[in-house]
Protein backbone atom coordinates (compact mmCIF):
# COMPACT_ATOMS: atom_id res chain seq x y z
CA UNK A 1 0.00 0.00 0.00
CA UNK A 2 0.98 3.57 -0.89
CA UNK A 3 0.30 6.49 0.90
CA UNK A 4 1.47 10.10 0.45
CA UNK A 5 1.46 13.06 3.07
CA UNK A 6 2.40 16.37 1.11
CA UNK A 7 4.15 18.47 3.53
CA UNK A 8 5.94 22.09 3.72
CA UNK A 9 6.60 25.51 1.76
CA UNK A 10 7.62 23.26 -1.24
CA UNK A 11 4.44 21.05 -1.18
CA UNK A 12 6.91 17.98 -1.07
CA UNK A 13 5.82 14.41 -1.47
CA UNK A 14 6.34 12.22 1.71
CA UNK A 15 5.45 8.42 0.65
CA UNK A 16 5.26 5.65 2.88
CA UNK A 17 5.01 2.41 1.75
CA UNK A 18 3.73 -0.44 3.52
CA UNK A 19 3.78 -4.49 3.05
CA UNK A 20 0.84 -6.56 2.12
CA UNK A 21 -0.25 -7.97 5.14
CA UNK A 22 2.01 -6.15 7.44
CA UNK A 23 2.06 -2.89 9.90
CA UNK A 24 5.69 -3.05 8.32
CA UNK A 25 6.40 0.47 6.46
CA UNK A 26 9.00 2.77 5.22
CA UNK A 27 9.21 6.42 5.20
CA UNK A 28 10.20 8.33 2.49
CA UNK A 29 10.94 12.23 2.35
CA UNK A 30 10.18 13.49 5.95
CA UNK A 31 10.61 17.15 4.36
CA UNK A 32 7.97 18.98 7.33
CA UNK A 33 5.15 18.98 9.46
CA UNK A 34 6.39 15.79 11.44
CA UNK A 35 2.95 16.01 13.32
CA UNK A 36 0.56 15.37 10.20
CA UNK A 37 3.09 12.66 9.54
CA UNK A 38 3.44 10.88 12.90
CA UNK A 39 -0.56 11.33 12.45
CA UNK A 40 -0.32 9.24 8.81
CA UNK A 41 1.79 6.67 9.92
CA UNK A 42 0.19 6.08 13.60
CA UNK A 43 -0.18 2.04 14.29
CA UNK A 44 2.86 1.68 11.42
CA UNK A 45 5.88 -0.09 12.38
CA UNK A 46 8.64 2.24 10.73
CA UNK A 47 11.00 0.22 10.04
CA UNK A 48 13.02 3.28 7.81
CA UNK A 49 13.41 6.96 6.65
CA UNK A 50 14.73 6.69 3.55
CA UNK A 51 16.32 9.94 2.07
CA UNK A 52 16.02 10.41 -2.17
CA UNK A 53 18.42 13.39 -1.20
CA UNK A 54 19.21 15.83 1.64
CA UNK A 55 17.87 19.15 0.56
CA UNK A 56 15.62 20.54 3.38
CA UNK A 57 12.46 20.60 1.82
CA UNK A 58 13.45 16.73 2.52
CA UNK A 59 14.38 16.58 6.17
CA UNK A 60 13.59 18.73 8.07
CA UNK A 61 10.97 16.55 9.85
CA UNK A 62 13.41 13.46 10.65
CA UNK A 63 14.76 14.66 14.10
CA UNK A 64 11.33 14.61 15.82
CA UNK A 65 10.47 11.32 13.25
CA UNK A 66 13.66 9.34 14.69
CA UNK A 67 13.04 10.34 18.19
CA UNK A 68 9.41 8.91 17.80
CA UNK A 69 9.76 6.21 15.95
CA UNK A 70 13.32 4.74 16.30
CA UNK A 71 13.66 4.30 13.00
CA UNK A 72 16.94 4.49 11.15
CA UNK A 73 17.42 7.26 8.42
CA UNK A 74 18.99 5.44 5.34
CA UNK A 75 20.11 7.57 2.61
CA UNK A 76 23.52 7.86 0.05
CA UNK A 77 26.81 8.92 1.75
CA UNK A 78 27.18 11.76 -1.23
CA UNK A 79 24.32 13.42 0.68
CA UNK A 80 26.16 14.67 3.09
CA UNK A 81 27.89 17.03 1.32
CA UNK A 82 24.81 18.67 0.14
CA UNK A 83 23.38 18.91 3.80
CA UNK A 84 26.36 20.80 4.29
CA UNK A 85 25.76 23.05 1.92
CA UNK A 86 22.54 23.61 2.98
CA UNK A 87 23.31 24.64 6.45
CA UNK A 88 26.07 26.95 5.45
CA UNK A 89 23.48 28.81 3.03
CA UNK A 90 21.35 29.19 5.65
CA UNK A 91 23.67 30.68 8.02
CA UNK A 92 24.88 32.85 5.43
CA UNK A 93 21.71 34.39 3.80
CA UNK A 94 18.77 33.17 6.99
CA UNK A 95 17.60 31.06 4.66
CA UNK A 96 17.54 27.80 2.91
CA UNK A 97 17.66 27.76 -0.83
CA UNK A 98 13.97 27.05 -2.51
CA UNK A 99 15.67 26.94 -5.91
CA UNK A 100 13.42 28.70 -8.15
CA UNK A 101 10.61 29.28 -5.88
CA UNK A 102 12.92 31.07 -3.27
CA UNK A 103 12.48 34.54 -4.50
CA UNK A 104 8.33 34.17 -4.47
CA UNK A 105 8.51 32.54 -0.84
CA UNK A 106 10.65 35.63 0.16
CA UNK A 107 8.49 37.95 -1.64
CA UNK A 108 5.00 36.83 0.73
CA UNK A 109 7.20 36.94 4.07
CA UNK A 110 7.93 33.09 4.09
CA UNK A 111 11.65 32.44 3.68
CA UNK A 112 12.13 29.14 3.67
CA UNK A 113 13.26 28.24 7.91
CA UNK A 114 13.27 25.57 10.21
CA UNK A 115 11.04 25.73 13.02
CA UNK A 116 12.53 23.36 15.10
CA UNK A 117 15.41 21.19 15.64
CA UNK A 118 17.88 20.92 12.61
CA UNK A 119 19.00 17.59 11.51
CA UNK A 120 22.17 16.66 12.41
CA UNK A 121 23.29 14.92 9.06
CA UNK A 122 23.56 11.42 11.17
CA UNK A 123 22.76 8.34 8.55
CA UNK A 124 22.64 4.87 10.30
CA UNK A 125 22.71 3.15 6.72
CA UNK A 126 24.37 4.24 3.56
CA UNK A 127 23.25 2.96 0.40
CA UNK A 128 24.37 2.61 -2.63
CA UNK A 129 23.02 1.57 -6.07
CA UNK A 130 21.77 -1.71 -6.49
CA UNK A 131 20.72 -1.71 -2.44
CA UNK A 132 17.87 -3.71 -1.07
CA UNK A 133 15.59 -2.28 1.56
CA UNK A 134 13.59 -5.41 3.17
CA UNK A 135 10.20 -3.30 4.63
CA UNK A 136 8.45 -7.27 5.98
CA UNK A 137 8.00 -9.73 2.53
CA UNK A 138 8.79 -6.24 0.44
CA UNK A 139 11.86 -5.38 -1.13
CA UNK A 140 12.79 -1.84 -2.32
CA UNK A 141 15.79 -1.12 -4.85
CA UNK A 142 17.96 1.36 -4.33
CA UNK A 143 19.03 3.27 -7.85
CA UNK A 144 21.67 5.75 -7.83
CA UNK A 145 20.84 8.65 -10.15
CA UNK A 146 22.98 11.38 -9.45
CA UNK A 147 22.03 14.73 -11.24
CA UNK A 148 19.75 17.00 -9.18
CA UNK A 149 22.57 16.04 -6.30
CA UNK A 150 25.46 13.60 -5.98
CA UNK A 151 23.83 11.02 -3.88
CA UNK A 152 20.05 11.56 -5.68
CA UNK A 153 18.47 7.94 -5.14
CA UNK A 154 15.20 6.57 -6.70
CA UNK A 155 13.46 3.59 -5.19
CA UNK A 156 11.84 0.65 -7.22
CA UNK A 157 9.03 -1.93 -6.50
CA UNK A 158 7.39 -4.06 -8.92
CA UNK A 159 5.65 -1.30 -10.43
CA UNK A 160 6.57 1.77 -8.97
CA UNK A 161 9.34 4.14 -8.65
CA UNK A 162 10.09 6.80 -6.42
CA UNK A 163 12.16 9.45 -8.10
CA UNK A 164 12.68 12.05 -5.60
CA UNK A 165 13.29 15.36 -7.43
CA UNK A 166 15.01 13.30 -10.72
CA UNK A 167 12.29 12.90 -11.96
CA UNK A 168 8.82 14.84 -12.93
CA UNK A 169 5.73 14.96 -14.91
CA UNK A 170 7.77 16.61 -17.80
CA UNK A 171 11.22 16.45 -17.28
CA UNK A 172 14.26 16.24 -14.65
CA UNK A 173 14.64 17.89 -12.25
CA UNK A 174 16.44 21.17 -11.05
CA UNK A 175 20.18 21.67 -12.11
CA UNK A 176 21.84 24.69 -13.11
CA UNK A 177 24.98 26.51 -12.46
CA UNK A 178 23.44 28.71 -9.90
CA UNK A 179 22.84 25.73 -7.63
CA UNK A 180 25.96 23.79 -6.79
CA UNK A 181 26.25 20.26 -6.57
CA UNK A 182 23.69 20.00 -9.61
CA UNK A 183 24.89 18.77 -12.94
CA UNK A 184 22.21 18.16 -15.93
CA UNK A 185 24.55 15.94 -17.93
CA UNK A 186 24.49 13.53 -14.71
CA UNK A 187 20.76 13.66 -14.80
CA UNK A 188 19.91 13.01 -18.18
CA UNK A 189 22.13 9.97 -17.77
CA UNK A 190 20.54 8.90 -14.65
CA UNK A 191 16.94 9.07 -16.24
CA UNK A 192 18.05 7.40 -19.42
CA UNK A 193 19.34 4.75 -17.12
CA UNK A 194 16.30 4.49 -15.18
CA UNK A 195 14.05 4.50 -17.88
CA UNK A 196 15.72 2.25 -20.02
CA UNK A 197 14.30 -1.15 -18.85
CA UNK A 198 11.63 -0.36 -16.93
CA UNK A 199 8.44 -1.04 -18.26
CA UNK A 200 5.91 1.63 -19.26
CA UNK A 201 3.18 1.06 -17.20
CA UNK A 202 5.07 2.00 -14.40
CA UNK A 203 3.85 4.44 -11.97
CA UNK A 204 6.43 7.40 -11.20
CA UNK A 205 5.76 8.99 -7.69
CA UNK A 206 7.91 12.16 -7.38
CA UNK A 207 9.11 14.40 -4.70
CA UNK A 208 6.53 17.09 -5.77
CA UNK A 209 3.55 17.24 -7.45
CA UNK A 210 1.70 14.51 -9.19
CA UNK A 211 2.49 11.01 -10.26
CA UNK A 212 3.14 9.79 -13.74
CA UNK A 213 4.33 6.84 -15.54
CA UNK A 214 7.20 5.82 -17.89
CA UNK A 215 5.30 5.35 -20.68
CA UNK A 216 4.23 9.11 -20.53
CA UNK A 217 7.74 10.61 -20.09
CA UNK A 218 10.11 8.19 -21.98
CA UNK A 219 9.33 9.86 -25.50
CA UNK A 220 10.51 13.01 -24.17
CA UNK A 221 13.86 12.49 -23.10
CA UNK A 222 15.81 13.48 -26.61
CA UNK A 223 12.85 17.21 -26.21
CA UNK A 224 14.66 17.55 -22.05
CA UNK A 225 18.16 16.98 -23.47
CA UNK A 226 17.54 19.34 -26.70
CA UNK A 227 16.28 22.26 -24.10
CA UNK A 228 18.85 21.58 -21.52
CA UNK A 229 16.84 21.52 -18.24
Amino acid sequence: MIDKVVVGDLDTNCWIIRAPGTNEAALIDPGAEPDRILQAVDGLDIRAIVLTHAHYDHVLAIPILTHQLKAPVLAHPAEKEVWQHELAHLEEHGHFDAGTATEDLLAVGRPPRATGQLWDGTVDRPLQDADTIAIGELEITVKHTPGHSPGSICLAIEGHLFTGDTLFPGGPGLTGAQWPLTSFEAIMRSIRGLLADTPDETQIHPGHGRDTTVGAERPHLREWATRGW
